[in-house]
């Protein structure tokens, strides 16, 4: 969240004429630009189809899961809207926009873009039981989001926390 803070400022003046001198004051400053999903977190579980969104349960229809290369991936449609974000899936091209951000994926590509530029993933969507699934760490950061991955006591992904 944008938020002013003041900074109290404290100098000591050790010149031979005024040794020791301290002189105080404070300044004001404004940091952390506005951001609608300032403060949104967002919980995913392995296996389950109920998210917890700023703390709330929100059922879903798809539950995200760990693939064959070890990349944890989540049902795109149910992670974006549950920020905000609009979801348009159109001939195997995932688009997602958030405020000023646009992602596009391709099904089956590695390759995406966000707001135009092109970057490379390592593991490529891919649609499972009717749902678009993505490499999560992917587009949650693309989005602004720090994305923590919490491990099962065996060590593998057992949730994963999206926080902006």
């Amino acid at each position: 969240k944008e938020t002013t803070v003041k900074v109290a400022v404290m100098v000591k003046d050790n010149t031979s004429d005024k040794s020791g001198a301290i002189y105080v004051g404070s300044l004001d400053y404004t940091i952390g630009g506005e951001d609608v999903n300032a403060d949104t977190s967002v919980v995913m579980t392995m296996g389950s189809t109920d998210y917890v969104v700023n703390n709330n349960i929100v059922t879903g229809d798809a539950a995200p899961y760990v693939d064959s290369n070890w990349r944890t991936m989540v049902p795109i449609r149910a992670l974006a809207e549950s920020f905000g974000a609009e979801v348009d899936f159109k001939d195997n091209v995932v688009t997602i926009v958030d405020g000023d951000t646009t992602i596009v994926m391709t099904i089956g590509e590695t390759t995406y873009t966000v707001n135009g530029e092109e970057k490379t993933m390592d593991v490529a969507p891919e649609i499972t039981n009717d749902r678009t699934y993505v490499p999560v760490r992917f587009v949650g950061e693309a989005l602004g989001f720090k994305v923590t991955a919490l491990s099962a006591a065996d060590g593998t992904t057992a949730s994963v926390v999206f926080q902006k």
